[in-house]
């Protein structure tokens, strides 16, 4: 799960994906693309990247590289926009006439 600090609430990394994708936010492609080369300049095989990550290897190469940390931010300040902005779905309610949001 990834904390979200703006809500304090939680998501599924799934999710985030997903609303990260669907934004086409450049601010979103900017941070993957440095996390994606600090990886694989850190030696990490590049499917371990769609993966948990998990384990020293992948610490130290946030460790090194503190600017990671702020990709992953600016990925998660863009998915918080791209989430409050989106247009909420529509339920239909028993009553036919009333509409959730």
């Amino acid at each position: 799960m990834v904390a979200d600090s703006y809500t304090a609430g939680r998501f599924d990394p799934r999710d985030v994906a997903e609303i990260a994708v669907e934004c086409a936010d450049p601010a979103i492609d900017t941070a993957i693309r440095q996390i994606a080369t600090a990886w694989l300049d850190g030696g990490l095989q590049p499917e371990r990247l769609v993966h948990e990550w998990e384990g020293e290897d992948v610490d130290m190469i946030f460790r090194e590289n503190v600017a990671l940390l702020d990709a992953i931010d600016d990925i998660m300040k863009a998915v918080h926009r791209a989430q409050f902005s989106r247009p909420r779905r529509r339920e239909r309610s028993q009553n036919p006439r009333r509409l959730r949001f």
